[in-house]
């Protein structure tokens, strides 16, 4: 019979070690997160419609709102689709980023934490892996919303230096949206049940980041509280290239882009060291696995 010292120094020896990159782990996370969102087909039928019923209700608003507010913001006097692309936008990084708190929940319900981020797996990729399958999805439910408002009869402006323009701006959405999902992730670490940041996002952005009006309706003592969230520069972005076929060279567009690309800078490292301090302290009270 083999003694434990032994079977240890064996699978040392024997376990590849190394071969298997980040990139690779984290396609990995995605795989196996889109098998398991699929098996709930009835959930994934009722999100659709979810999406679809948040289309129609704006569809209706759309035909007692007055465009002018939106010719003085500088959009195209069109409110169902600044409306439709507000809220389709709010809604895709909402329940992205809350996701990754629920997929930290699910781990420790499931009791899979522990393991992951016990082995080779580096935090980092860890987020990274549940953070890129939940936008994936989120994109599912973007197009569809998308594609229902157009059938309503949204108005989108196309030309490929707007199409350019709105792929950055995507990018740097998903990007700075998946900080402030580290960061809840990171409370729900901790806090197992609640989480302050998802709440204040969903309910301030709503709000205060012009997701159905435009921010210049808002008196200059509550605009900054706008200005402090990346899905209120992305939101004036993406209106702008689809709504107005603005490319990269408009003033506007770059600004959006510059601000997108400074919060990300000085607010990923934050995130991520703020994940790992939660990471650390719940590991050494040995409540890495606990929910």
């Amino acid at each position: 019979m083999m003694k434990v010292e032994d079977i240890v120094k064996y699978l040392a020896e024997n376990i590849p070690r190394g071969r298997v990159g980040p990139i690779e782990k984290a396609i990995a996370f995605i795989i196996r997160d889109f098998k398991i969102w699929w098996t709930y087909k009835l959930w994934i039928t009722l999100d659709v419609l979810s999406s679809l019923t948040f289309v129609a209700t704006y569809y209706f608003v759309s035909m007692i709102i007055t465009p002018q507010a939106l010719i003085e913001a500088g959009y195209a006097a069109d409110f169902l689709t600044f409306s439709v692309i507000g809220i389709s936008v709010q809604h895709y990084v909402f329940t992205s980023v809350s996701s990754l708190s629920d997929a930290i929940r699910e781990e420790q319900w499931n009791g899979t934490m522990e393991t992951i981020l016990s082995s080779t797996t580096s935090f980092r990729v860890f987020l990274l892996g549940e953070s890129a399958f939940r936008f994936i999805i989120g994109s599912y439910f973007l197009l569809a919303s998308l594609g229902m408002g157009v059938l309503l009869g949204i108005r989108l402006v196309l030309n490929p230096g707007s199409i350019l323009a709105t792929f950055v701006l995507t990018i740097l959405l998903v990007a700075s949206h998946m900080v402030i999902g580290i960061l809840g992730a990171a409370m729900i670490l901790k806090l197992k049940q609640g989480d302050p940041i998802v709440w204040a996002f969903s309910w301030l952005t709503q709000l205060f980041s012009g997701v159905l009006y435009p921010l210049g309706l808002l008196p200059d003592w509550l605009k900054w509280i706008g200005n402090a969230f990346p899905l209120t520069y992305s939101l004036d972005g993406l209106r702008r290239c689809l709504m107005n076929g603005e490319g990269l060279d408009s003033p506007m567009i770059m600004e959006n882009t510059l601000k997108l690309i400074l919060f990300i800078v000085v607010v990923l490292p934050f995130s991520l060291w703020f994940f790992k301090k939660s990471y650390d302290s719940t590991r050494r009270e040995g409540a890495l696995g606990q929910y």
